[in-house]
Formats: C-alpha cells, structure tokens, sequence
C-alpha cells in the first residue's frame, strides 16, 4: 500500500511530484511525473535501489500509469538520484532517454573509475596534492560516496537522445522547452514548461539549501561562474510555480535566484578576506571557512572542490591571484 506521506501529488493538472527516498542526506528526492495525453514524461529517475524502485512503482499504481506508458524520460543531470536508474527504467519503459552529452560524458566517467582507487588515479592525486588537500591523511576507501561503484547507480551509458539549450520537446498535449543550466554540473538542464508557467527545476534552483558548485579534476573552464550566469539566465523565464528536487514547490524563483547569487558573494569575500590575512592553498582556505569539525572525508573534499571554485572566479575578475610553489597552487590576495 502507498505510504500516504509519500503519495504522489498532483502540482498541477497532469503533474505529478513523487518523492522517492535516499540513502544519505538529503534523505528524498523529487521526481515529476507529465500526463501528456497521448503518453507520459518522467523528470529523473531516482537512485537504482530496491527502496525507490518499489515507491515508483507503486506512486504509479496510485497515479494510474503504467510503465509503458512512459515515452520520455529527461535527467535533469547525471549524479545518482536523478539518473541512477535510468539503464533499469529504460528497459522496463522501453521510453526515450534524454539527457544533455556533458552530463552523459560525466556518467561514462563516474562509472569507468568506478572501480579504480583514487590511489591509482595519478591525475586525481595530483590534482589533490596541488591543492593541498592531505590526501595520504584518509583511507582512500572513505574519498567516495557510498554510491559509488555499487548498483544505486546504473546510469544508461548510451542515451536515446541530447538535450540542448533551447531544445523543444512535444509530447502530446505539452511543448517542453530545456533550459541547459550548467552549473551544479556542466550538462544540468531545467525543464520549462510555457503555457504552464511551471518550471521544472532539478537542482539548480533549490528553496532551502544551496547546491553544491565545485572544481573537480576533470572540470575545465569556471563553474561558478556558469552557476550564477544560469541563475541570471532563468529571471528571465515567465515563471509561476518552481517544481525543484529537493524541498517543496515554492514561488518567486527571481527572489530565489538572487538570493543564491548573494550567498555566493558573501562565501567569496569571506574567502577573499582569508587571503588577506595570508596566502594560502584551497584546502587550507576551505579549512578557515568551513570550520575543522568532524565531517565525513567525502564533505570534507566537496568543501575543497566548492572553494577552488569560488577561488578560480575571483582569479577570473582579478579579485585573487594563483602562483605555483614547490608543486603546490597558492591563493594570494590581488
């Protein structure tokens, strides 16, 4: 029987929030579910693990949808609650899959070094060192998430088709129209629906927390910069109602914007005023502005990666300046 807590709801006339469960915080995840009339639309996939494949299944039952009668599933990006089951529900759905190549790029990634210790990864250890972050401090069985490697994360390696900006999808009854965010990650695409007013947010734009934009070691060009330039991009979108990943629908997605691009601003000048004080390496800056509490080591690495962002923009506008020494990148203030 469907848990009454987690029975889907309808947002809106043939739209659908299902929230299916995570094994980590946040502990839920949003999905959307679009009666398109001739078909239905699936936003996301959830994680690949028996809990949220038997909620979907049975948030389905409830809406009165079958499996196949799915014929689009869209990630909004490729990280495991939004694309972890996408291989299973493929070829339970037999629907078409889209998902932006950037993203694709980073699945075919995350799966292929999956089993690969970050220890044998010479290009990660060096990107580590040059930052200097500790990494011969941590088991490298801890510098993963839990969900790595296992089966909560079966993304579909070859997807059906590429979202792109712009790109309008007709199905049935509703014209979907992608709005590629990058961000959060270098492929995250927003759904946008016009004659609705709704938009389908993923995790670009959340309504209590902040989502995570990092430096990675495989990242090229400034994704901070593209995050607050996707916040600006979305102001301009026609916008009723906010259907987002995590969190409840809410409204105001221009008030929402500008307050995350605010947090990005006073996270930065509180790194910048680190830099005042002494120059420093990204993990050491991260380490002044997040505190040293007890944290898993994996939190401890995304805080890293989420300062060396902030640090390469405010290199960017000439707000900071990088030099090498002994092998190792130092922040310096400009």
């Amino acid at each position: 029987m469907q848990d009454v807590r987690n029975a889907p709801v309808e947002i809106s006339t043939g739209i659908f929030e299902i929230s299916l469960p995570l094994p980590a915080r946040p502990s839920s995840v949003n999905i959307y579910l679009l009666d398109c009339g001739s078909g239905w639309v699936l936003v996301d996939t959830g994680m690949n693990t028996p809990q949220s494949l038997a909620a979907l299944e049975s948030s389905l039952e409830t809406v009165g949808c079958r499996f196949q009668d799915i014929k689009l599933i869209i990630a909004t990006h490729h990280h495991p609650d939004h694309f972890g089951a996408s291989s299973y529900l493929r070829e339970r759905t037999g629907a078409t899959v889209y998902i932006h190549a950037k993203d694709a790029a980073r699945a075919q990634r995350l799966v292929s070094i999956a089993s690969t210790p970050i220890t044998q990864r010479p290009e990660s250890l060096a990107f580590f060192r040059k930052h200097g972050f500790p990494i011969d401090r941590y088991p490298p069985e801890l510098m993963r998430p839990s969900w790595m490697g296992t089966a909560a994360y079966q993304p579909m390696l070859d997807p059906d088709g590429f979202l792109e900006d712009n790109l309008q999808l007709e199905v049935g009854t509703r014209l979907l129209r992608i709005v590629w965010t990058p961000g959060h990650s270098p492929g995250h695409c927003v759904i946008y629906l016009e004659r609705e007013k709704i938009l389908i947010a993923g995790d670009h734009l959340l309504p209590k927390i902040t989502p995570h934009v990092g430096l990675y070691p495989e990242d090229e060009g400034n994704p901070l910069r593209e995050f607050l330039n996707s916040l600006q991009k979305i102001q301009n979108l026609d916008v009723q109602l906010v259907l987002p990943a995590h969190g409840p629908v809410f409204r105001d997605h221009r008030g929402r914007a500008r307050q995350l691009i605010e947090h990005h601003r006073v996270r930065k000048q509180k790194m910048l005023n680190v830099l005042k004080e002494r120059p420093c390496s990204a993990f050491e800056v991260a380490h002044a502005v997040f505190g040293d509490e007890e944290r898993p080591v994996f939190h401890t690495m995304a805080a890293t990666f989420e300062t060396l962002a902030h640090l390469e923009l405010a290199c960017a506008k000439g707000e900071a300046l990088k030099v090498e020494k002994n092998g190792q990148i130092i922040y310096q203030s400009a």
